[in-house]
């Protein structure tokens, strides 16, 4: 059914606002992450109460939600011509946008229909869901959120999640499946739907950033991994370009102690480029091991997340670097063998600034998305006393940031 209003600015011109509609949104300071609903209140019912959950003193939130007594649908507007400012300069900010939607289907099943262009985190949304126990299906080419225009999509990376609920599933998080607005507004929840918000959060606990304040100081955050062999991956930035010395940002993998570790390295130069090489610490001396031949076609910049995957099987280190938001290269970027160290250990991360780096300090590294993608099933949990641990379980593994060695 074609919308009536062709944008926010033409129905803003005919309805008024507090009696048909209201815009809500609650910043978080510091957050790269948004999660807005756009067709809230009576459009699409309960698709606004759970972006508010999920988005909860972790993400920027926004909802554009219906509030009239009857025909909410006539103020619903398209995604790809959403053009209202709040929402644009929320998502517009923000690295990652999760857009959470409601729709009909064609059938009573409680399923999730996922889509958008930011496909690691659409990855990393099916398996919490899935992990947590709900159906998951790749949506339907109307609602799959690909269009570039998309206001999911006009993040800092182009790209974005669009979650589709299904009607069934919005039921459920209600009780007796009430989606009125007084249900709504009464704050009544079901458990399953804070299962779902739970599931969906999880997806932000491979996020965190790590100051530096000084140079040549390494920085590791890590967590114990019962496997030898690992295949990890995460995004990672900082937030200034590299001056007078480059900024090193590591995935670290056989983890013994800060002087034994295998490393996939990548180097922000002064010149923008991006240098990728596996190394090793052994008895706390590092020794370059392979680098990439080409990683021409990486331009550092501040802000710019790169995704990294580190992968070590038997005595084979392999490493690929790519632009995050983009396809995964199917090719490794650099691989090598080695033998130097064969136990498991912990995976995590090293930051470390050159000895020459003259940057105006801290530079801050971002790292987001951290998990393990083989089979071996753990994830990191954070206990109420604030330590990190990691514990044998259904999804993969998950850094929980701040857990730092400076040395």
């Amino acid at each position: 059914m074609a919308d009536l209003y062709a944008s926010y600015t033409a129905l803003a011109a005919s309805e008024v606002e507090g009696m048909s509609y209201e815009r809500r949104s609650v910043p978080v300071t510091g957050t790269t992450w948004s999660a807005i609903a756009i067709h809230g209140g009576g459009i699409e019912a309960g698709s606004g109460e759970m972006a508010r959950a999920v988005g909860a003193g972790l993400m920027n939130h926004y909802e554009f939600a219906g509030i009239k007594s009857a025909n909410n649908w006539d103020l619903h507007v398209t995604s790809t011509n959403f053009d209202e400012p709040t929402c644009l300069g929320i998502v517009t900010a923000a690295r990652r946008c999760l857009s959470f939607h409601g729709y009909t289907g064609t059938t009573d099943v409680a399923e999730t229909s996922l889509g958008g262009l930011d496909t690691a985190t659409v990855a990393r949304v099916q398996t919490a869901l899935q992990y947590a126990g709900f159906r998951v299906i790749t949506a339907a080419q109307e609602i799959n959120g690909s269009d570039p225009a998309n206001i999911a999509n006009k993040t800092t990376i182009t790209a974005g999640v669009q979650i589709e609920m299904s009607a069934a599933l919005r039921a459920s998080f209600f009780p007796n499946g009430d989606t009125s607005r007084a249900m709504r507004d009464s704050g009544q929840r079901t458990a399953t739907f804070s299962r779902y918000v739970a599931a969906i959060r999880s997806v932000f606990d491979g996020q965190g950033t790590v100051s530096q304040g000084s140079v040549n100081v390494s920085r590791w955050t890590t967590v114990p991994y019962s496997a030898a062999d690992i295949d990890i991956v995460a995004g990672m930035s900082t937030d200034k370009l590299a001056v007078g010395g480059s900024q090193f940002l590591n995935l670290a993998g056989r983890f013994v102690d800060v002087n034994n570790a295998y490393l996939a390295r990548v180097a922000f130069n002064t010149d923008q480029t991006v240098t990728l090489t596996l190394r090793k610490r052994v008895a706390s001396t590092e020794t370059l091991l392979a680098t990439a031949a080409n990683t021409s076609g990486l331009t550092h910049a501040a802000g710019r997340m790169f995704t990294v995957r580190f992968q070590i099987t038997g005595s084979t280190l392999r490493a690929k670097v790519w632009l995050a938001g983009a396809a995964e290269p199917s090719e490794w970027s650099v691989t090598t063998p080695d033998t130097s160290l064969t136990a498991a250990g912990a995976v995590g991360t090293r930051s470390i600034l050159s000895t020459t780096n003259t940057n105006v300090l801290p530079v801050v590294a971002s790292y987001d998305g951290f998990r393990q993608l083989a089979p071996q099933r753990m994830r990191v949990v954070r206990s109420v006393n604030g330590i990190t641990k990691a514990q044998q379980a259904g999804a993969a593994v998950r850094l929980a940031y701040p857990s730092i060695i400076a040395l």
